[in-house]
């Protein structure tokens, strides 16, 4: 069947009506249309089909006119075509259904139908007109949008950080999934400046601040603060914020992300204590390093190079051990070895090595060590390896005694050499053996001479020396002896033992009495409590404790303090603040300035503790 001449519908109700000139616009306008509008029976045979058909679907008039209209609708939608026709018979009209429709070469083509019942003169449904047009554009635009939100989406619910986004004025309208997770709220609650119930009350005030200078300005917003999880607890963010500007330059809204960076700040918190650690270690290392220079050029000034040399050498075997055991710990048996490294010969043989397994301290590593290689020093010039034939026995054992406590003993005993006089002088090495290793451990100590050769022996509570072991109540503190007032007493607390000894000869020298020095907090008010006390000389770090208990109470009685610590200042606890700092190494002469300059200020004198 060909197209009716002048594409006149088939249902016309007037036929002198459908011949005139109305038809014939009808005509026209249906066939310059650029929607499909097509006509079709009851039982869905098209009648007429217009050239804008043609184009979208590809089939000519004379193709579909007498054919039904299903060829176009693909198998899972015929179902469609049976509901449209049992609507039109109830007289109803389908309106903008979409839909996919066939062309010719099989190809889907996206439309738009809008179907509506066709009635004959007595105004009975007599068959439907259909208007077509076809959505691909459309339908391509929508989904490269719903694909570019959905990109989108994946993108901004999938960055680590959270998102948001706010109008021109800060208004937050849009948060990211990330923001939901971590904070267990929702759009309702957060939307405009529902952000706030998060933050921390310590720090709200300053971020609404800033951030609002930034929406009045327009200019970039960077801030970091706490914000609180779904667990309660806070977490620490970087957070940013830029303007985002139309074409105009115009400010539209503004696009803002908050950065987890917790982990981060901690990292750098450790990095910055161990910094501090590493420049206070290292500071105290040229402290004691400057205390050997001064003691070996009082003692040994001949012989200053090689002295100097020898027991830097030594100190530097000890340190070796303390960084080879993460400054955990060091094995007595290796320091005895390490200290006694040019006899290695003689171990076994001339020497004896005997004793229980002992992981010492690092604080007794380092004074045991000198200890031993003075002796060892001592031994191979004057003593029992002078000789061919003399020996060492060198021996530790851990005893407990009848009252509970433990304790630590080394002896050091030389057979078959030269007989061994008592020195005419207190030199360097006989410093370490007996009053380093006395301060540094709070130990007993016996050095004798005599023609059998010379013994050392050290003995002291085991918590001062074996690593892991408890302090107890009763522990050896070594003697009182109450000083009255002068104005002249000094307490030091110190402990690096050979740094203390050189600020107590300094002190000594000019004239101070000296109250210690203390190792510990527990021996400083030890002290105190048994000594008028006139000024004191603190270091902070004193092993696994520090000083801030003596300093207040030094405080509190009136007692001015200086601090000297291989701490930066920045660091120091709140109780050395407004004291008086030398950083170590210091120099000597600046300490007594600095004493007598604080002595001459005090009111009325010193008041004793």
């Amino acid at each position: 069947m060909s197209r009716p001449r002048n594409g006149r519908s088939l249902f016309s109700r007037d036929k002198t009506q459908a011949d005139g000139p109305a038809a014939g616009l009808l005509s026209s306008i249906i066939e310059s249309s650029n929607d499909a509008i097509v006509s079709k029976t009851l039982d869905g045979v098209v009648v007429t089909w217009n050239r804008a058909a043609e184009r979208m679907f590809g089939y000519s008039a004379e193709e579909m006119i007498g054919a039904s209209i299903r060829r176009l609708i693909p198998a899972d939608r015929q179902a469609e075509e049976d509901e449209f026709l049992a609507r039109i018979r109830r007289g109803e009209r389908v309106d903008n259904f979409e839909t996919i429709r066939l062309r010719k070469d099989g190809s889907p083509v996206d439309i738009a139908v809008t179907v509506s019942p066709v009635l004959d003169e007595n105004g009975a449904i007599v068959g439907a007109s259909k208007i077509a047009r076809e959505i691909t554009d459309r339908k391509r635009q929508e989904q490269q949008l719903r694909e570019s939100e959905e990109n989108f989406r994946t993108l901004a619910d999938n960055i680590s950080q959270l998102a948001w986004m706010a109008d021109k004025k800060g208004w937050i309208f849009w948060y990211n999934k990330r923001w939901f997770d971590y904070t267990g709220t929702t759009l309702e609650e957060m939307q405009g400046w529902g952000w706030r119930g998060v933050h921390h009350p310590d720090h709200i005030d300053g971020v609404v601040s800033r951030i609002q200078h930034s929406w009045d300005t327009g200019e970039p917003w960077e801030d970091t603060f706490p914000l609180r999880g779904a667990n309660g607890e806070y977490r620490w963010f970087l957070s940013r914020a830029l303007p985002i500007r139309d074409a105009r330059g115009e400010i539209v809204r503004w696009f803002g992300t908050n950065t987890d960076i917790t982990d981060q700040m901690e990292r750098e918190e450790r990095i910055k204590l161990l910094m501090g650690e590493v420049n206070h270690r290292s500071k105290n290392m040229l402290a004691l390093v400057q205390a050997i220079a001064r003691r070996t050029a009082a003692s040994d000034p001949q012989d200053f190079t090689q002295k100097f040399g020898e027991r830097i050498q030594a100190l530097a075997a000890s340190q070796d051990l303390l960084i080879h055991g993460h400054w955990r710990g060091v094995s007595l048996d290796d320091l005895v070895r390490s200290q006694l490294g040019h006899f290695k010969d003689l171990i076994g043989a001339r020497i004896s090595i005997d004793g229980p397994p002992v992981r010492l301290v690092a604080a007794a590593a380092q004074a045991l060590g000198m200890a031993l290689h003075e002796l060892g020093t001592n031994a191979g010039k004057y003593g029992a390896l002078s000789t061919d034939n003399g020996c060492i026995d060198i021996a530790w054992s851990l005893i407990d005694a009848e009252d509970g406590a433990r304790r630590f003993a080394l002896d050091w005993t030389e057979s078959g050499g030269p007989p061994i006089a008592a020195p005419t002088r207190r030199g360097f090495g006989t410093i370490v053996i007996e009053g380093m290793a006395k301060m540094a451990l709070n130990a007993e100590v016996e050095l004798t001479f005599g023609e059998a050769g010379l013994h050392w022996r050290l003995a002291c509570d085991d918590a001062r020396v074996v690593e892991g072991a408890l302090t107890r109540a009763g522990a050896v503190n070594g003697a009182h002896h109450s000083l009255p007032c002068t104005g002249r007493n000094v307490l030091v607390v110190e402990d690096e033992a050979l740094v203390a000894l050189d600020v107590m000869t300094a002190l000594e020298g000019a004239g101070f009495t000296v109250i210690g020095p203390a190792s510990t907090v527990a021996r400083a008010m030890e002290l105190l409590d048994a000594n008028a006390c006139d000024f004191a000389v603190l270091d902070i770090n004193l092993g696994a404790e520090n000083a801030a208990p003596v300093a207040e109470r030094l405080t509190r009685n009136h007692v001015p303090f200086i601090v000297v610590s291989g701490y930066a200042r920045d660091q120091q606890p709140i109780a050395f603040a407004d004291a008086p700092f030398l950083a170590k190494p210091m120099v000597t002469a600046q300490l007594l300035a600095e004493i007598d300059r604080r002595m001459v200020a005090a009111p009325n004198g010193l008041t004793p503790s």
